[in-house]
């Protein structure tokens, strides 16, 4: 599950971080890890705010912060839960709020979180991410989870999904790794192709091997680092 903090007091991200690292290593060896990502100002948040499940919000340092990203996430059509923690300004006393928003109250404490991370759980059990490309100039939805590896192609990418069908992008390998940058089970694992490596069948020094058996040469001065990177993946995957 992917979790954001956006909180601009530094010390209470801090803490609010360990405390879900508190919670992640209770749910060691189950397919529910937390992926937790911080942030202390909008922009950066609001660069890629759909991926997340639940997000744990007090942006109090700037009026009207919080009515901006909540306008933000309404357009983007955001309904994931989230956690809105009144500190310094009582959120309770903004008008049409969205649907979404939870109210809680600051400091962040231990209790409720289990709580509010099976709302999180939830939300991940049904919720489908899509990455934005395009075929012939046309926007195309394609399910990010079913994308097994990308290879480069003379006018752009070609994606190969997991039942065995591929589509050609109009994104060129640079662009479509900057697409799927959120998400850190894929790996340009060379100058020509993108890995999910959920889907790696094995790390080689030489070569990366899919599950359907297509092989990435790639060079053995990153055979650790892909490695660590399949193990990390296994670790955390569902």
């Amino acid at each position: 599950m992917h979790v954001a903090i956006c909180d601009d007091n530094v010390a209470d991200r801090k803490h609010l971080e360990r405390l879900l690292s508190r919670e992640s290593d209770k749910r060691m060896g189950t397919p529910n890890i937390l992926y937790v990502d911080s942030y202390g100002d909008k922009n950066h948040f609001l660069v890629n705010p759909l991926k997340y499940n639940l997000v744990f919000m007090d942006m109090c340092l700037e009026k009207g912060t919080v009515e901006y990203i909540l306008d933000a996430l309404t357009a983007m059509g955001y309904n994931a839960p989230l956690i809105l923690y009144s500190s310094k300004l009582d959120y309770r006393e903004l008008p049409n709020l969205p649907d979404f928003v939870i109210h809680a109250k600051k400091p962040y404490i231990p209790e409720p979180l289990p709580a509010f991370l099976r709302l999180g759980d939830e939300n991940a059990m049904g919720h489908i991410i899509t990455i934005s490309i395009h075929r012939d100039g046309v926007p195309f939805e394609a399910v990010k989870d079913e994308l097994e590896y990308a290879v480069a192609a003379e006018d752009g990418t070609v994606l190969h999904f997991v039942d065995g069908t591929s589509i050609a992008a109009d994104e060129s390998i640079a662009a479509l790794r900057k697409i799927l940058e959120p998400y850190e089970e894929f790996e340009r694992v060379n100058k020509n192709g993108v890995a999910n490596f959920k889907f790696v069948a094995a790390v080689m020094p030489f070569h990366i091997i899919m599950q359907s058996y297509y092989q990435f040469k790639s060079s053995p001065l990153r055979y650790r680092e892909f490695r660590l990177l399949k193990e990390e993946t296994d670790r955390y995957s569902p």
